[in-house]
């Protein structure tokens, strides 16, 4: 037995370091694979289509999301319910599209721009920058600073990879007592606002005078639980996209001289397409889990159509998805013309990341302002302990 474990977990290992090889002789051979519970689908088209009937594969978060919220669902975890239709329309009239460019985005630049001009020309862009940012918009956008920044941090950290990564004993219980501290502090702050009616036009602010006015979904535990996914939704994310899009700058160094140039006329929408592409080829994950609830078939009336059993264990691949030539010209070439559909960086369907648009500006707004640096420099590769980085060393001219 423990032979045959070593071997599958060096496989997996070789799999792992070879995924987009694997994933490209997959949507060749045998594009959708059915092995003992669990199924992996690589091509775009059928991506999509898993992605998009979600009344067919559903979200399997629920069991985790009961245990970090003590005992509620939050709407990442649920089908397309009464409960899913109110609890997402609650949370966007509090956190509203048109603040991305009246709050979020004056923000960002500003908070950037003084953490790079107080450092003494080096710095470590996770530790000192990429973690720190969203970390303080979710405290002056969320009205939640967290009871210390750093373990507020690695709270959503470590509750993100116990939502969304392989079962892991010493990951689940790191991430309950985080998530534990985390409720205890944002009852907390919900129960001092209320006592002391602070006015404050946040998305807490918000949720509050929502809960007055008698809205369904607006009890302090629902405002809790719906602030909880979030903000694991809204840290780690931003932190690793925005590490691994300037690791990939530096490492193409023509790639790195048209983005300063970019930065340094501010032209945002030429950074978010290379904050696509460069996550296209290094993307934040392989792809995003479903669970089948009944048998279905999978490209119906094509020579790759293959039956997925209900229950089995679904890796829609989009990873794989964004480098597939039937639908993305020339994959491997980094280009800023792709159209918007070349990328799942956010999902697809259903469950497409309620944050999206503060991402789109967070991501390349934090990454514009390094790269407005003069004479920018990396000092060591970007180290990772999966799944992220914890480390890019920068040098440059104050």
């Amino acid at each position: 037995m423990a032979t045959e474990n070593t071997f599958r977990n060096k496989l997996t290992e070789l799999v792992l370091k070879h995924l987009d090889l694997v994933f490209s002789i997959l949507r060749t051979v045998k594009p959708t694979v059915v092995i003992k519970g669990n199924a992996v689908v690589t091509r775009f088209d059928d991506v999509t289509e898993v992605l998009n009937r979600d009344w067919i594969f559903q979200v399997p978060y629920a069991e985790k999301m009961h245990k970090v919220t003590g005992g509620s669902n939050f709407f990442l975890g649920m089908q397309n319910t009464e409960q899913y239709t109110r609890d997402v329309s609650n949370m966007r009239i509090a956190a509203r599209r048109e603040d991305i460019d009246a709050i979020v985005k004056p923000f960002i630049d500003r908070t950037s721009h003084e953490i790079l001009k107080n450092t003494t020309g080096r710095m470590d862009v996770v530790q000192q920058l990429t973690r720190v940012v969203p970390t303080r918009l979710i405290g002056e956008y969320f009205g939640t600073p967290g009871w210390n920044e750093t373990e507020f941090t690695d709270a959503a950290t470590i509750m993100f990879q116990y939502l969304f990564y392989p079962d892991d004993p010493e990951v689940e219980e790191k991430a309950l007592k985080a998530a534990e501290q985390t409720r205890s502090y944002l009852d907390q702050v919900i129960a001092d606002r209320k006592a002391n009616q602070i006015a404050k036009d946040d998305v807490l602010g918000r949720c509050l005078k929502l809960q007055d006015a008698g809205m369904p979904g607006m009890q302090d535990t629902d405002i809790r639980n719906n602030l909880i996914g979030l903000i694991i939704g809204a840290i780690p994310t931003t932190s690793k996209c925005v590490a691994v899009t300037l690791n990939h700058l530096f490492n193409n160094p023509e790639l790195m001289v048209q983005a300063q140039q970019a930065a340094r006329v501010d032209d945002d929408k030429k950074l978010i397409q290379f904050v696509q592409e460069s996550l296209r080829l290094n993307p934040f994950a392989a792809g995003i889990q479903r669970i089948c609830a009944e048998d279905y078939v999978v490209a119906r009336g094509t020579l790759r159509s293959t039956k997925i059993p209900k229950g089995t264990v679904v890796l829609a691949a989009t990873q794989s998805a964004m480098m597939d030539k039937r639908k993305i010209q020339k994959p491997k070439e980094f280009r800023l013309d792709r159209p918007a559909y070349s990328y799942m960086h956010f999902g697809f369907g259903l469950h497409t990341c309620f944050g999206q648009y503060i991402n789109l500006t967070q991501i390349p707004g934090i990454i514009k302002a390094v790269l407005k640096q003069n004479t920018l420099r990396r000092v060591s590769d970007m180290k990772v302990e999966e799944p992220f980085p914890v480390s890019l060393e920068i040098e440059y001219d104050n």
